[in-house]
């Protein structure tokens, strides 16, 4: 069992054993982190689990318990307060703070939580727009988004813990200026392949033979800046494990959602992603290449592999 399944046990079991209120939010983005950080101002002593989409219709243990708030993920099952904005996630718990239009969760979050009226949630809720609707305009959210994107499971925690006790005097600890120094490096990978591969074609389908650590959300942003309309990128996560970035330009007809529901995941329609398992790559790609096909209105595909010394294209 991996270390951060691990620590999601421990904080489970402590809850329920303490009588603390459980949170579910999204480990992967800031709209998530802030939504951690908003019930955890509202209730200091609470106990925040963090957790990617697709696992939360997975895993037993996220699903064996009930929790009192869920923010930016499908309902596990048994809810108080759920906040959240994804077209794919249903309704489900008790007390539903849901629209499908609205720009991020935790806007919904300020409403579940009853912190409407409090400046510096407020401040927050503000930045997790910025980075959720891709329209970073400010230092701090673009700061958040590299904090996020740069901590692991428990830096991310603390991270939560942080804002909600400093607000945006967070992001000027040492330790969260670690995690933004560290996402500045991927970032700056992430440019450089980004260059390689443009200019992308209309349809940019990119698959890596092996994770390179960059930031691929971030990848598939920059496609899209530089003249891709739909953008699909494959990466290996571990065993027999791989992760979907998928993209689309708010001007064109694509649904990334569409694309990534079929993979057990989700998101909203120019952004969203899923997590499946496969035996091989070339598995993964058979698994995809169908769902990509129907989608693009194409019976080919053409894919751009990445591999080490250089790119290669194929057709499916």
């Amino acid at each position: 069992m991996r270390l951060d399944s691990l620590l999601k046990t421990y904080l489970v079991l402590k809850a329920v054993l303490q009588g603390r209120k459980l949170a579910l939010v999204d480990e992967g983005d800031p709209d998530g982190i802030v939504s951690g950080a908003l019930f955890k101002m509202k209730h200091p002593d609470g106990v925040v689990v963090l957790a990617y989409p697709g696992e939360v219709q997975r895993s037993l243990l996220l699903r064996s318990v009930k929790w009192y708030f869920v923010a930016d993920l499908p309902c596990p099952g048994k809810a108080v307060f759920r906040a959240d904005h994804h077209l794919t996630n249903p309704p489900c718990a008790e007390k539903e703070f849901y629209d499908p239009n609205a720009p991020a969760s935790a806007v919904l979050a300020l409403k579940a939580l009853g912190l409407d009226g409090d400046p510096l949630a407020s401040k927050l809720a503000g930045l997790a727009v910025e980075t959720d609707t891709a329209n970073i305009t400010s230092q701090e959210a673009m700061d958040l988004e590299a904090a996020v994107k740069g901590a692991d499971y428990s830096g991310k925690l603390y991270l939560i813990d942080l804002l909600a006790l400093k607000g945006l005097d967070a992001l000027r600890d040492e330790k969260i200026r670690g995690f933004i120094e560290r996402y500045g490096r991927s970032r700056g990978k992430t440019e450089e392949v980004a260059k390689s591969l443009s200019p992308p074609p209309r349809e940019a389908v990119v698959v890596f033979e092996r994770d390179e650590g960059l930031s691929y959300r971030y990848l598939t942003i920059l496609l899209e800046r530089a003249g891709a309309e739909f953008t699909f990128v494959l990466v290996p996560k571990g065993l027999f494990k791989y992760r979907v970035y998928t993209g689309a330009n708010p001007s064109s007809r694509y649904n990334a959602a569409s694309v990534a529901s079929k993979l057990g995941g989700g998101g909203h329609r120019f952004a969203a992603g899923a997590t499946f398992r496969a035996l091989s790559l070339r598995r993964a790609l058979n698994k995809v290449a169908p769902i990509l096909k129907e989608e693009l209105h194409s019976d080919k595909l053409e894919v751009i592999i990445v591999r080490k010394g250089g790119t290669h294209r194929e057709v499916l």
